[in-house]
Formats: structure tokens, sequence, C-alpha cells
């Protein structure tokens, strides 16, 4: 095949753009984008919100869709693509595991929008936004506690775990460290209701206990 015969076929595979098109693209992006954003700011149950990461989230699907609407136009930009985004590494460590669902969400979002496949890109959209939501809340319902408490060497594990079982159930021990100045111990338990100031009091009412701290236990993280 001679060189003017690979041009034209590469020219026969271009689709062209209009600014009007390009628009339409980008602002059905943005919209996909913002229903991302609530969802992700709505479900987020971590210690602090990252407005950043959501904003990011935004960006990233806008980006998706330019690269997309880049490759569906011209096949030759889109083999130029594929070699420029082969030495690209993002060495940027994400600890969240549903910070990389919103990632990869707003990814195959953009390239939706990018190809032009409006209906699936918001079907999709929202279909995967009401499971998320719901599978947040339905997961969220019954809450992991943990009951840190510090005491002497005369404090009854016995009675502190008669105690905590009597008013929550599937309590567990998680670590229990003895040493010579006292001991601490580590209860999880799981409830739908919040803590109460009686059951605190009720702990450090038993004989040798000096302190209770009662966290909120929500994934990797603690608050």
């Amino acid at each position: 095949m001679s060189r003017t015969k690979i041009l034209e076929w590469f020219d026969g595979y271009i689709v062209s753009l209009t600014a009007g098109r390009i628009l339409f693209c980008l602002m059905a992006a943005l919209g996909i984008a913002l229903i991302i954003y609530i969802t992700y700011r709505i479900t987020y149950t971590g210690v602090s919100y990252n407005n950043r990461f959501a904003v990011t989230n935004v960006v990233i699907l806008l980006i998706a869709a330019v690269l997309m609407m880049m490759i569906s136009s011209n096949i030759a930009i889109s083999l130029g693509m594929v070699g420029a985004l082969s030495i690209v590494r993002y060495r940027t460590a994400i600890k969240d595991p549903n910070d990389t669902l919103f990632l990869f969400w707003s990814i195959v979002e953009g390239l939706c929008v990018g190809a032009q496949m409006h209906k699936i890109a918001v079907i999709s959209t929202l279909f995967i936004g009401i499971v998320v939501i719901a599978a947040t809340y339905l997961g969220y319902s019954r809450k992991k506690y943990l009951i840190i408490i510090r005491g002497s060497r005369e404090a009854s594990v016995d009675e502190v775990l008669g105690l905590v079982e009597k008013q929550y159930s599937g309590s567990r021990i998680r670590t229990s460290n003895y040493t010579e100045a006292g001991l601490e111990m580590i209860i999880e338990i799981t409830g739908k209701s919040p803590v109460s100031e009686e059951s605190v009091k009720g702990i450090l009412g038993i004989s040798g206990v000096k302190s209770v701290n009662w966290l909120l236990q929500t994934g990797e993280y603690i608050g």
C-alpha cells in the first residue's frame, strides 16, 4: 500500500466535531459529573470530607470526555494518544476503596459521553448512583464502635464484658494488653443506637476502670 493510500485511509476515519457538538458533550459531561459529585457528598462516611477530591472527580470526567472525543474523531490521533498515555505513571496512593470507586466511575462516564453514548451515560449514572446510595445507608444502619478501656490490674475483665454484652450484642475483644501499670482493652461492638452516657458511666463504675474512650469505626478511619 502506497503512502498516499495510507493517508487517504486515515482521512476516511475522521469524524467532524462541530463547536456545537463539542459544547453539548461538555455540558452533558458536566451534568453527569455533578450527579457523581452530589452522590459522593451524601454517601461520604469518612472522618473529614475532602471537597478537593470531589472537584477532582468532576474535572477527571470532563478530561476523559475530551480525550474520548479526540480518539473517536481521528484514528491517527487515537494511535498517538495510546503511545502518549502509555508513558504516564501515577503514583498517588488511594487508601480508601470508596475513592477508587468514584475515580473509576468518573472515568467511565467521561468515556461514554466523549463517545457520544449519552443514553448509556445517563442511565448508568443514575443506576450506579442509586446503588451506591442504597448500599451506603443499608450498610451504615448498624454502626461499629470501639471501646477503649484503661484501668488497673484489679479491673475485672469478665465484669466489663458482661456489662457490654448486656447492652450490645455482637461484642468481641479486639486487643487486650496487660502491663505492670495496668491493663488496656479494646472491645468492638455493633449496634443501631448511639452510645449512651449511661453505658459509659456503667463501665466507669466498675472497680479498677480509670478511663473509657468510645470511638465510631468507619472503614479504615476512626472518627
